[in-house]
């Protein structure tokens, strides 16, 4: 909150717009990214209420920066891969399944390999870079990021 901004910090700033309103305001959660050789997206949707701030690690341009930072805005990722999914989180959805696969009968033999299929699909729901681009579902966003990364992002909502 004390980061200075273009007119004064963060808190000053909300503290101004309560003065302006007459009503007392507080702030929820603050990120700032910075990319040193690369680009940073903002996505606003809803008149605000779903906002979204992406860095990459090298230019991009800013017309597919944007829409992956609409397509996080939409999707609701949680991780950028699945290298950041924890392991416990992966162990749990794989008990889930596992449970579901041997009530339905499924042999032991082929249960694994079922496992394995279902972990891609869950990866493809909480992992940025594995979900369909929605705006051309036949690619992923690491196929339409070609040789650029996604260093960060965050997705904000009221």
């Amino acid at each position: 909150m004390a980061e200075p901004m273009s007119e004064g910090t963060a808190q000053e700033t909300l503290d101004n717009l309560s003065g302006t309103i007459g009503e007392k305001m507080g702030v929820k959660g603050i990120e700032m990214l910075k990319s040193e050789n690369g680009s940073v997206a903002a996505y606003s949707h809803m008149g605000g209420k779903i906002g979204v701030l992406v860095s990459f690690d090298k230019k991009i341009d800013n017309e597919l920066a944007k829409d992956i930072a609409m397509h996080i805005a939409a999707s609701s990722p949680k991780y950028i891969d699945p290298s950041e999914v924890p392991a416990d989180e992966t162990d749990k959805e794989k008990e889930i399944y596992k449970e579901q696969l041997l009530k339905e009968g499924k042999p032991e033999n082929i249960i694994e390999n079922i496992l394995k299929g279902k972990i891609e699909k869950y990866y493809s729901e909480v992992c940025l870079l594995k979900q369909e681009f929605i705006k051309d579902d036949k690619k992923k966003i690491e196929d339409v990021l070609g040789d650029a990364k996604i260093e960060k992002f965050v997705r904000f909502s009221l």
